[in-house]
């Protein structure tokens, strides 16, 4: 059985969609529900329909804590002073929302803190859930509205800590104004990230370490700390159609380090970084191909790799 809820702004729109779905298959469920700025609409891994009243991470959570699909009220925002954390078998459509990290509140991880230790607005601790869905969502670190004053990549505040997770897409989402790495992914495996923005995070914008499976495509990263990506300890990574640039500060475009295996790197355009664009730092690899990119105006040689096959790549300066 396929369910789907779909949230409309007005009665028409609703009497539009039912016309538009009345063939359907007889084994999709389709619930059409009039939205409102403060409802999330969800149906749980049980089956059952949910609706929840609010603007918070207490609310958000609350649906999420029975899995399924959970649809946020478009173009809202939500005040997150609580990490958001997820079920397996969970879509969690952001319907063009926006979460917020709230202001004042206190110190979310701290320097050199292990990984499991960096708190998070968006989180999956460890081994707690696979089959994970984030899409159509704004991620706001605050940095510059609250948080001005914490040192940026200080594990502090992160927007994304994921560990442990079986099966991840995170598609059509914008990452920006962070404290810390947009998404840090640890421990885990088959990830598909496409399509996402990170604006100025305070870290990585995708920190992947000891990862087995991700694609990383389609995206945009705009750097001022760190790497646009970072695979560290990854198997069967891809980096795809990507495009890295700098907001005046930041480090390289893709940054490969420790034991690499059958990595994929193509089609990327990597301009203006103040590091090669793509770069190794104590790498081990095996099967690690680089072709067909285009690094234009970073940091001589432009591409700075010992191990990878390199072939077809345009750089300038």
């Amino acid at each position: 059985m396929v369910r789907l809820i779909i949230s409309c702004k007005s009665q028409t729109a609703i009497a539009n969609i039912l016309e538009m779905v009345k063939d359907i298959s007889d084994n999709t469920d389709v619930y059409v529900r009039l939205s409102d700025n403060n409802t999330i609409n969800s149906i749980g891994s049980d089956g059952e329909l949910r609706t929840y009243q609010g603007t918070t991470s207490k609310t958000i959570n609350q649906a999420l804590s029975h899995g399924g699909i959970i649809v946020l009220a478009p173009h809202t925002i939500y005040s997150i002073d609580e990490s958001l954390l997820f079920q397996s078998n969970t879509v969690l459509e952001g319907n063009g929302a926006t979460i917020k990290l709230a202001q004042g509140l206190p110190m979310w991880g701290y320097n050199g803190c292990p990984i499991k230790d960096e708190k998070a607005m968006l989180m999956i601790l460890g081994n707690s859930a696979s089959n994970v869905t984030i899409r159509n969502l704004i991620v706001d670190g605050s940095q510059s509205d609250y948080y001005p004053k914490v040192k940026l990549g200080t594990s502090c505040y992160n927007m994304a800590t994921l560990i442990g997770c079986n099966g991840l897409i995170i598609e059509n989402c914008t990452f920006k104004n962070g404290c810390n790495d947009a998404v840090l992914l640890n421990d885990c495996k088959n990830i598909n990230i496409d399509n996402i923005i990170v604006n100025k995070c305070g870290h990585d914008g995708i920190y992947s370490y000891y990862v087995d499976g991700i694609s990383v495509k389609n995206s945009t990263f705009l750097n001022r700390t760190n790497s646009s990506c970072r695979f560290y300890n990854v198997e069967n990574g891809e980096f795809l159609n990507n495009e890295c640039s700098t907001s005046g500060g930041g480090h390289t475009g893709l940054q490969l380090q420790g034991d690499l295996k059958n990595i994929y790197v193509a089609e990327n355009y990597i301009k203006g970084l103040p590091y090669p664009g793509i770069l190794s730092i104590n790498a081990k690899m095996k099967n690690v191909v680089i072709e067909n990119n285009n690094i234009e105006k970073c940091k001589s040689p432009g591409i700075s790799v010992s191990g990878a096959v390199l072939r077809n790549n345009d750089v300038s300066y």
